[in-house]
């Protein structure tokens, strides 16, 4: 699987402070994943934070009509300091 976030309104950056700001505006790993009742969990091959490299990231997740609802695991978040952060996402399937 592949996952790739980014913040909306990126521009593409020009100095080398520009693309340190534009590295806390993106997420992305990739990574062999199984499931395991509410939770998948991602072997994690490549990711945005090279922290990641080999370790399992598990996202729980809950369907509910045409939306796919997901909360990540607690982790060191490198964007705020290592402060501990989950992520919440909901997905809505179009009809």
């Amino acid at each position: 699987m592949a996952a790739y976030l980014e913040a909306a309104g990126r521009k593409a950056p020009q100095t080398d402070e520009e693309r340190s700001a534009a590295y806390k505006t993106l997420n992305a790993y990739t990574g062999k994943y199984r499931v395991e009742g509410d939770k998948w969990i991602t072997k994690v091959d490549a990711a945005w934070n090279v922290e990641w490299l080999g370790t399992d990231q598990e996202r729980f997740f809950t369907l509910s009509g045409n939306r796919l609802n997901v909360v990540a695991q607690w982790n060191r978040n490198a964007l705020y300091g290592g402060e501990i952060t989950r992520g919440h996402l909901t997905f809505e399937r179009e009809t």
